[in-house]
């Protein structure tokens, strides 16, 4: 605002998280309830990578003051995983909060009539006034374009792997050393499921 007021450009406000047809909406939905709530708390109960994801931002939230978390933890990646939640466990508050509020925001920015428009709206709208804005002018979304390509390898970690290969190699000869007798199996230990890789048609379950 300070910087707009500085530049002499004119500022809008384009309405309170809770304006009226936020409460509108809220009021006339009559579709949520607590079944449906406990049904999810309950699938997801015990869900491993649910529970250490929960976790790890409970630790990041007790170890930090509310601005730090924001400034620092809250990226748009820990935002969204918020947001997959709240639709997870209450969908009809994230259509009304989210999906609804993302409309209303880029529908007051599209119809400004200046010609350059600096938007400041909070990080839970961000990417979907870019959906809507791509959605409008046929472009694509920065979260679903891949300039560069993806990588078909990924995050596999290579080394482990021909660490492991290494080791079983090793293990096997000293086994044999051993026993003073050839390996029972030449079989890697990642392969299990791919026996015909190694001939070994006779280590097949009957």
């Amino acid at each position: 605002m300070e910087e707009a007021e500085t530049a002499g450009a004119k500022t809008y406000f384009m309405g309170a998280e809770f304006d009226q047809p936020t409460w509108g909406r809220l009021f006339h939905e009559t579709r949520m309830n607590a079944t449906h709530y406990i049904y999810k708390r309950a699938q997801y109960f015990g869900h491993k990578f649910y529970a250490a994801e929960n976790y790890e931002n409970q630790i990041r939230l007790s170890n930090s003051e509310p601005s730090q978390f924001s400034e620092r933890c809250l990226d748009s990646h820990l935002m969204n995983w918020y947001i997959q939640n709240l639709d997870i466990y209450f969908p009809r508050l994230k259509s009304i909060f989210i999906d609804k509020r993302d409309q209303d925001l880029f529908s007051m920015i599209d119809t400004c009539k200046e010609k350059r428009v600096v938007a400041v709206v909070n990080q839970w709208h961000m990417e979907g006034i870019e959906h809507e804005w791509a959605n409008r002018y046929g472009q694509m979304p920065r979260s679903i374009s891949f300039p560069e390509g993806i990588n078909p390898i990924g995050d596999m970690d290579l080394r482990n792997g021909l660490f492991q290969r290494l080791y079983n190699a090793l293990h096997r000869e000293i086994a044999s050393a051993n026993i003073k007798g050839t390996p029972v199996t030449h079989a890697d230990w990642i392969i299990g499921y791919h026996r015909e890789a190694n001939w070994q048609y006779e280590h097949r379950d009957l």
